[in-house]
């Protein structure tokens, strides 16, 4: 009977984590997206407006446990995040003002700061966040795993 007993804690103890997993997968499909989801995280710009942008420099987008917003383009910058009914906010942000070489980063960088200013509707689907507001699109993603 002892054996039986902790044979039955071991299986609980390695179910609740998968059932844990999988609620957390519900709740950022769902819309329940949270800055907890996001902690520790850095993504890449994969396309704006739909135009696919390949670069091994690609600009960044990246979540600290601090509930802090941090990226880069040809300029760096960093805020304090919040999410609240599925919209990303930055407050109190900060960025360097070096001109960019290329327009389209200038571009990039003036809507992704307009976006946390006044806030972008924010989705997380498997390894892609995007980043929506008055008509633009940002799509990054969380680089691949190596094998």
């Amino acid at each position: 009977m002892f054996f039986a007993r902790i044979v039955a804690c071991c299986l609980l103890l390695a179910v609740l984590p998968a059932c844990a997993a999988g609620r957390r997968a519900e709740e950022v499909n769902a819309g329940g997206l949270s800055l907890e989801n996001l902690a520790g995280r850095t993504y890449y710009l994969v396309s704006m407006d739909g135009k696919n942008f390949a670069d091994a420099n690609a600009p960044e987008l990246g979540f600290t446990g601090e509930g802090r917003i941090v990226g880069r383009a040809c300029n760096r910058f960093s805020g304090t995040a919040q999410i609240a009914n599925g919209m990303l906010t930055a407050q109190n942000a900060i960025a360097t003002r070096m001109a960019c070489s290329q327009p389209f980063l200038n571009e990039l960088e003036q809507t992704l700061l307009d976006m946390l200013q006044h806030g972008a509707r924010v989705s997380l689907e498997g390894r892609q966040l995007t980043l929506a507001r008055d008509g633009h699109s940002l799509v990054y993603a969380l680089p691949s795993p190596k094998p």
